[in-house]
């Protein structure tokens, strides 16, 4: 009799084990999907937020860009009408139509002009005595060897005039002629931008990395 009722009670044993199995398997599998789809709503959510973040970012910075880019022609029209007169560039005028500028842009370090050799003739921090020579720098021979007023963008270095890392945009001006004349620079610190980075709230675990074109 002990035989025969063992074989009921074993099987009872495996039936318990497989559905307690079973319903592990199923609290497993459960919870797995329950995790992937809350991973996947995390990305989407992730990325969502990372494409309004750049969205507003580059219209920020693109709004920083146009102004500068609007003063530095505001500038290249005064500088080739003065040099169309009879007296030419008058450094007292341009100082003050320079500062004028400089007021409705705080974004911007200064506004400085050379002259077609290079050398700073106008703005900020430019001294008689010392000029600074822009004659080798990329954007300097860019505007030489090309007419147009297109705005130039500079990769990030440090100012020679301004001793700031800043990131310079800057266009030509010619003579009435059309022969070159100079360069107007208009250079935005980085740590312009960086306050720009700052103000997007992503969270503690977020981070706002602003790279060029060869990050």
């Amino acid at each position: 009799m002990t035989s025969v009722s063992a074989t009921p009670t074993r099987r009872l044993r495996v039936l318990l084990i497989a559905v307690l199995a079973s319903a592990n398997i199923l609290v497993f599998a459960l919870s797995g999907y329950s995790l992937y789809e809350s991973h996947r709503e995390y990305i989407r959510q992730a990325q969502a937020l990372s494409q309004n973040v750049a969205v507003a970012l580059d219209q920020s910075i693109s709004n920083s860009i146009d102004k500068v880019h609007f003063a530095l022609c505001i500038v290249a029209d005064e500088l080739e009408r003065q040099l169309a007169g009879k007296g030419g560039i008058s450094k007292p005028d341009m100082d003050a139509f320079l500062r004028r500028q400089e007021e409705r842009l705080p974004e911007v370090e200064a506004l400085r002009v050379a002259n077609r050799d290079g050398e700073v003739i106008l703005g900020k921090g430019v001294s008689e005595s010392s000029r600074t020579s822009w004659a080798d720098r990329d954007y300097f021979t860019y505007h030489r060897d090309h007419a147009d007023h297109s705005l130039h963008v500079a990769k990030a270095r440090v100012g020679r005039v301004s001793k700031q890392f800043i990131i310079g945009f800057s266009i030509r001006y010619n003579h009435p002629d059309g022969r070159f004349a100079g360069v107007v620079s208009a250079p935005i610190t980085v740590s312009h931008f960086a306050r720009i980075l700052a103000g997007f709230n992503i969270g503690p675990n977020g981070s706002l990395i602003l790279r060029d074109a060869d990050l």
